[in-house]
């Protein structure tokens, strides 16, 4: 956190820094990088893998997974000048929690041209120095970092989204665009949000979305979704999220994790019966969404 002129800020003496990597380890060893039971799978296997196979369970071979290997990147710093944040602190003077403007994130994250040559951003630093790679899923792991719409606090919280940022190719490339696929996700400490939403319940959403709409342009029928949102894309994690059974707590590794429910593709096309695992519409907690979606007209205007 800075000052107006661009000097670092503190607060009773405390520099004002709030640093993600201390939450590397307990997502590497949550369920979206480890493998746990599911029914989805004869083995254990990850998340994201598990709701896969959920969906297309009757179709899969017993050996088909889709799986993350995951490679811990160089740290980067995001630099946020007073007036574009707002913070809430520990009792010992640390951070607890950062709101951030949301316009600023975004021009502090992406780089600001499609030439492939940026260095001022963090997507940029890490697309330039190969951390990241267009046959990669990246996730930019933030700390307790929620942001806000329109210059104003009270219109939050945004607690992740998934993406790719696009690049234009070269002679070395055939010309071909670079699609770097992406998320934001924060890692949530307990009792900030109500429903469990926490530690990984930002990150299990975006990489179960990114799953099946890593371009975030695959295209449904209209829905509305018990919790209110209506939309026409196959945003998996958008349909359960906020409601009182959104997450399913697991234990691993000596700690209770809380990745989200996602809605399975059965869901969205309103197949009846559902072809997914047991006839389900959701998954890991198939109880969520008990019956397809109905079709609703373009923007939903019964709602």
């Amino acid at each position: 956190m800075y000052l107006f002129d661009g000097s670092p800020r503190f607060l009773n003496g405390v520099r004002l820094y709030s640093d993600a990597t201390r939450y590397v380890n307990p997502v590497l060893k949550s369920p979206v990088f480890a493998n746990s039971s599911y029914s989805s799978s004869e083995g254990p296997t990850q998340f994201t893998d598990a709701i896969q196979r959920a969906e297309f369970f009757h179709q899969a071979d017993d050996d088909w997974h889709t799986l993350l290997k995951p490679r811990v990147g160089t740290p980067r710093t995001m630099v946020l000048i007073r007036g574009t944040y707002r913070f809430a602190i520990n009792s010992d003077g640390t951070l607890a929690v950062v709101f951030v403007d949301a316009n600023t994130f975004f021009s502090k994250l992406f780089p600001p041209t499609s030439t492939g040559n940026d260095t001022t951003t963090v997507i940029g630093l890490a697309e330039t120095s190969g951390d990241i790679r267009t046959k990669d899923t990246a996730t930019f792991l933030f700390p307790d970092t929620y942001l806000y719409l329109g210059g104003n606090p009270k219109n939050c919280c945004i607690l992740g989204f998934h993406t790719y940022d696009l690049e234009s190719g070269s002679a070395a490339n055939g010309w071909q665009e670079k699609r770097y696929v992406l998320n934001y996700s924060s890692w949530i400490s307990p009792g900030i949000f109500g429903g469990g939403f926490q530690d990984v319940t930002a990150l299990s959403h975006e990489l179960s979305e990114t799953f099946n709409d890593p371009f975030v342009n695959n295209a449904v029928p209209w829905w509305l979704a018990p919790n209110g949102n209506c939309q026409n894309n196959l945003e998996t994690g958008d349909v359960i999220e906020g409601l009182a059974n959104a997450v399913d707590p697991i234990t691993l590794n000596g700690f209770t994790y809380h990745p989200q429910n996602e809605a399975l593709l059965q869901w969205f096309a309103d197949q009846t019966p559902s072809r997914a695992i047991h006839g389900a519409y959701s998954y890991p907690n198939e109880a969520v969404l008990p019956t397809g979606s109905t079709p609703q007209l373009p923007g939903c205007p019964a709602h």
